[in-house]
């Protein structure tokens, strides 16, 4: 046999036997796609575990949230645990079957059910996205496990409270921390079974933080002063249209109101406690400050004569909020100040 003749039969056997080794793999892989109801749970409890959104959303019936809704789909949400077991629940039920799941950590254990759909041989998962509500808090952002999220500085406690206390978050099924506290599992199906209250801690104000606020507060007390009314809205300071005048009259119907700052309160933060009872951190000025309002007012609201009136801060309508990078805001609290400017000197 030529030199040549043998070479191409070497190549030849090496084709073939590289193309018999293949099959078998080939075959396993086939073998291996989840063809039961436990099966199906194992591999997307795998994948979430794994981070590998892909695939576990290739396991889910329906659509899968996108946009603002899927802000804590991400992999910096996922937490760390071992899937310890999976298991049939109960007997099948027409199309539906139920399959246990058993997760845990150094922490402890969790178990959830799930309901499988099998349609001609195919099971898919139903409503395994998890749901909770994210209570009121002093935080202007939102934080699960190593993702945190921004959220805006609203202008009113109306909006703002809404705006938190309504915070619906949608999560994979798993092992979380809100705002760094203790473990919480969220496992098996949440479709019509309502949400999952979280609880937020208080903000722990660093001291370089706490000595900022004062330049926070006086820049609000610079934008309320520009108000030409007698109750700037959200602002430490108000008259409810009676005021004890620097000479000693109380006059009434308060027009052309001109409000100046002669000193600034100092501020400092306190834990207090808001509108509908949630902890949150408030404004205390620990040093009054001085406040002046001109105008123009009536005794006897038959005429209106030119005053001045001393004025006080109050620092209690202000809400303090801990914003990502751990610096302060203030928003109002919902309890507007309304008579700073009567029984003061």
């Amino acid at each position: 046999m030529s030199p040549t003749r043998r070479e191409g039969l070497r190549i030849g056997w090496i084709m073939l036997f590289s193309a018999l080794t293949l099959l078998p793999l080939t075959t396993w892989h086939q073998v291996r796609e989840p063809n039961t109801a436990v099966e199906v749970v194992t591999a997307f409890m795998e994948a979430v575990r794994d981070k590998d959104f892909e695939l576990a959303y290739s396991f889910i019936d329906g659509g899968v949230p996108a946009g603002s809704a899927a802000a804590f789909l991400h992999p910096d949400a996922i937490g760390e645990f071992d899937l310890l077991s999976v298991e049939q629940s109960g007997s099948p039920s027409g199309f539906e079957e139920s399959v246990s799941a058993t997760i845990g950590t150094d922490e402890g254990t969790a178990e959830g059910v799930f309901t499988v759909y099998e349609d001609d041989g195919e099971y898919t998962l139903s409503a395994p996205f998890q749901t909770v509500t994210v209570s009121a808090s002093s935080y202007l952002s939102l934080q699960v496990n190593d993702r945190s999220v921004p959220m805006p500085l609203e202008t009113s406690w109306q909006d703002w409270y809404a705006g938190q206390a309504n915070r619906t978050v949608l999560l994979l099924p798993g092992v979380y921390r809100f705002f760094g506290g203790d473990p919480v599992a969220l496992l098996g199906d949440n479709g019509g079974n309502g949400s999952e209250v979280i609880g937020t801690p208080l903000p722990e104000p660093a001291e370089d933080a706490a000595a900022s606020l004062q330049g926070v507060v006086e820049d609000y007390i610079d934008a309320c002063i520009e108000y030409r009314l007698s109750a700037p809205p959200g602002c430490p300071f108000a008259t409810d249209g009676m005021v004890d005048t620097a000479d000693r009259r109380r006059v009434e119907e308060i027009r052309d109101p001109v409000w100046m700052v002669e000193e600034y309160p100092v501020a400092t933060v306190v834990p207090g406690t808001g509108t509908y009872g949630e902890p949150v951190l408030l404004v205390d000025f620990t040093e009054p400050g001085r406040l002046t309002l001109q105008g123009t007012g009536s005794e006897d609201w038959g005429t209106w004569e030119a005053f001045t009136a001393a004025c006080r801060f109050d620092g209690g309508v202000l809400h303090v909020l801990a914003a990502p990078d751990g610096s302060f805001e203030v928003a109002p609290l919902g309890q507007p100040a309304t008579d700073t400017c009567r029984g003061t000197e």
